[in-house]
């Protein structure tokens, strides 16, 4: 096996495992949309958008990364906010 396929049957497995995240997350949005429905709250929440990011910025090991990740997560952020504007309606 060459050294290109051990690369992407790494990325196979890792992508694998952010699905499986992906969707317990989005099971937990669900519970937070409901939460905010009953209470007549906006989906949008701007500053723990950024709470989120910088946490999330924070914890990387390997800073080159900064700009990467916080595109994931305003990209991840922006598919929740509509799952969960989807379910309000």
């Amino acid at each position: 096996m060459s050294k290109l396929e051990e690369y992407r049957q790494e990325i196979d497995a890792i992508d694998q495992e952010l699905t499986r995240l992906f969707e317990a997350r989005l099971k937990t949005v669900l519970k937070v949309g409901e939460y905010k429905k009953q209470h007549d709250l906006p989906v949008l929440d701007a500053s723990r958008e950024q709470k989120v990011i910088a946490k999330n910025v924070n914890r990387l090991e390997d800073k080159r990364f900064e700009e990467e990740l916080t595109k994931f997560f305003q990209s991840m952020m922006n598919i929740t906010k509509e799952t969960q504007q989807k379910m309000m309606e």
